[in-house]
Order: C-alpha cells, then sequence, then structure tokens
C-alpha cells in the first residue's frame, strides 16, 4: 500500500513539476516569428499594390484591406510581445467558403 501511494506521489510531483517547462515559451523564438509575420505583411501589402496597378483592385478597397492588415499585424505583435502567439488566423481549410449560399453542384440524371 505504501508503494502504491509513494508512486502515486512520485507520479504527481513529476507532472506538476514538468507543467511549467512545458508551458515556457522561448522568447527568441518569438521574435523571429515576429520578424517574419511583419515580412509577410509587407509582402501582401506589395502585392495589394500590384494589384491596384493592374486594375483589379481600386484604391479605396485596396486602402482598406491594407489598413485591416496593419491592424492584424498589430494584433499579433502585441500578442507577440506580451508573450504569446495565437497562430496566423482561423484555420477554416484551404480559403474553402463555408456557407449556405454558395450552390450546390445539382445532380443530374
Amino acid at each position: 500500500m505504501r508503494r502504491l501511494a509513494a508512486s502515486i506521489l512520485a507520479l504527481a510531483w513529476l507532472v506538476l513539476s514538468a507543467v511549467p517547462a512545458l508551458g515556457a515559451v522561448d522568447q527568441g523564438k518569438l521574435n523571429e516569428i515576429k520578424a517574419l509575420t511583419q515580412q509577410m505583411s509587407n509582402i501582401k501589402a506589395q502585392i495589394v499594390d500590384k494589384e491596384v496597378e493592374a486594375g483589379i483592385l481600386d484604391q479605396t478597397k485596396a486602402g482598406k484591406i491594407k489598413n485591416a492588415m496593419q491592424e492584424r499585424q498589430q494584433r499579433i505583435e502585441q500578442d507577440i510581445d506580451k508573450g504569446e502567439f495565437h497562430g496566423l488566423g482561423y484555420k477554416k481549410g484551404c480559403g474553402h467558403k463555408h456557407s449556405n449560399d454558395s450552390p450546390s453542384p445539382q445532380k443530374t440524371e
């Protein structure tokens, strides 16, 4: 009985002592992620500019897109500065639109 109690106590101690190590965040890696997200944001802004030049987007729409991108980048950087990282966004799968409004293919018999 004592062995069982000692084993359970030792296991609990190991689990509880490992929790802080698992929760530790490498600030250096977060800074690397921050730099990469800044690069990504800059490249996306360049793409929007090229779309305006090509006539795909008008200047008003491009401005709104770039403002939203800047706000998002600021939130990401604030989270990283707090030592948090929540990923790059909602993962709804490969950019596919999931809604009931999209027409589904009709079966023909």
